[in-house]
């Protein structure tokens, strides 16, 4: 009986969330910003709604269905457990084909919750001219998107590695605070020395906050608590078209994705107020399988990037080391020797810690993602090839006040399936009004064609 105790405490322990995952579990206990990421599949058919039903029971026993659970101690560490049931939502109307992102954007607007629950949903959707979308939305909390399109594979195929965690509560109260203490007591040699490293004046020297513009009294004024819907479009070129233009700028692997975002970002305005360069914030997955059970299995790199001549030439950008900011190690590097303090830190703090390492307010740096080729098999959601999948950040309950922090917003994945290269961009402008959908198409339109390409456009 001691022995079965033994493991299962070990267990428990195993199931604490990683720093970089709690670090995130903080931000949106005080911003209450839900960063999803979501999944479309588009059918010129109807949909093998069987083969959906067991690729989505398939799904809820999998990693992808897991929720967290807080500690019941002020500094303890929160626990992943079993989710509950994802739902699945099949709707009996037809809507126009023109209607797809708007459909796909109120599901990703529907209550997904890594505390409470669902940890994420599925749905289906008929259009008129016979077409069949399915959407899956997550919740970064509990998956990046690397990670979550890992376990829709693995759901389709029937290979997932089986949800090992407890259900809620499971632990009960008193032996759930004995093993958080313990735990307490493992992380005191870390937390430590990270909260001597924060009080170092050379880590505050390098974290200090970039020197923007101040915001005007009508400015902070308007950062309020008013939601914002932020714009939204997904763009499809033929990835033949879109190697052909690489090279014909000279660029290498990923370069034009590179290039196309900060020339984006340069018509948006998203600049950098000290020299006018591009600041691209590069995303690279470390995620060692699907027994990671890691949620944010990422490294930061930031590349400085100068917007002039882009679209006539590749080559400032292949050079490997513009991924490091000279000598400077990653962010991530850096982040992560802070993060065994975030428990021990007011809960504003957290975001503070974030703000300074990313400077939002001096470098207004842009999300650029490329999952690259989809995972084999991840099309074929009811069991077929689809025709589309589209790979979409979605950013929810967004207030005024955070985008003022912030200087706007712009966050671009790119995936590739079916002979197609995709981009989906969310992207808002607070000033001199708040960008419209239309107009984040029309400078989408605009940069296209500065690099002679072409392609459709979803909004």
């Amino acid at each position: 009986m001691l022995e079965t105790s033994i493991t299962k405490a070990r267990l428990h322990a195993r199931h604490r969330l990683a720093w970089m995952d709690q670090l995130a579990y903080e931000l949106f206990r005080v911003t209450g910003r839900s960063q999803l990421m979501q999944c479309l599949w588009l059918y010129d058919r109807d949909v093998n709604r069987a083969a959906l039903v067991q690729t989505h029971e398939r799904l809820s026993s999998l990693s992808f269905n897991r929720l967290i659970e807080p500690s019941s101690l002020p500094w303890g560490r929160p626990r992943w457990v079993a989710g509950t049931s994802i739902p699945f939502e099949q709707s009996s109307g037809l809507l126009p084909r023109s209607r797809l992102l708007h459909w796909a954007n109120q599901h990703a607007r529907a209550p997904v919750d890594p505390i409470i629950g669902p940890a994420g949903r599925m749905a289906i959707q008929a259009f008129d001219d016979g077409s069949t979308a399915v959407s899956i939305v997550g919740s970064h909390l509990v998956l990046d998107g690397m990670g979550a399109l890992r376990v829709i594979a693995a759901a389709v195929h029937g290979t997932g590695v089986q949800n090992p965690y407890m259900r809620k509560g499971a632990r009960g109260r008193l032996s759930g605070c004995l093993s958080d203490a313990w735990q307490i007591v493992a992380d005191a040699p870390q937390t430590i020395a990270a909260l001597a490293r924060i009080a170092q004046p050379q880590w505050v020297r390098h974290a200090a906050p970039g020197k923007g513009p101040a915001l005007t009294t009508a400015a902070a004024t308007q950062a309020s608590s008013t939601i914002v819907e932020l714009p939204a479009v997904a763009v499809t070129v033929d990835s033949r078209v879109w190697s052909a233009c690489e090279q014909r700028l000279g660029g290498d692997k990923s370069t034009l994705l590179r290039g196309f975002v900060a020339s984006l970002a340069s018509r948006l305005g998203r600049r950098r107020f000290s020299d006018g360069a591009i600041s691209l914030l590069v995303p690279r997955s470390r995620r060692r399988g699907l027994a990671d059970d890691r949620a944010l299995a990422i490294e930061f790199h930031m590349m400085n990037v100068a917007p002039e001549g882009l679209s006539t030439n590749l080559k400032p950008l292949n050079a490997a080391r513009a991924l490091r900011r000279g000598a400077r190690r990653s962010q991530t590097d850096v982040l992560n020797s802070l993060l065994p303090a975030v428990a021990w830190m007011p809960r504003t703090a957290a975001k503070t810690l974030v703000d300074r390492f990313f400077d939002y307010a001096g470098e207004l740096p842009v999300s650029c993602s490329d999952l690259g080729m989809l995972p084999e098999g991840l099309g074929c959601i009811d069991g077929a090839p689809c025709r589309q999948v589209l790979t979409r950040a979605v950013d929810v309950n967004v207030t005024r006040g955070e985008l003022e922090r912030s200087h706007g917003h712009l966050v671009v994945v790119a995936s590739r399936y079916a002979e197609e290269v995709c981009l989906c961009i969310e992207a808002c402008q607070l000033h001199p009004t708040l960008t419209t959908v239309d107009e984040l198409r029309l400078l989408v339109c605009r940069t296209l064609a500065d690099f002679e390409l072409e392609g459709d456009i979803e909004a």
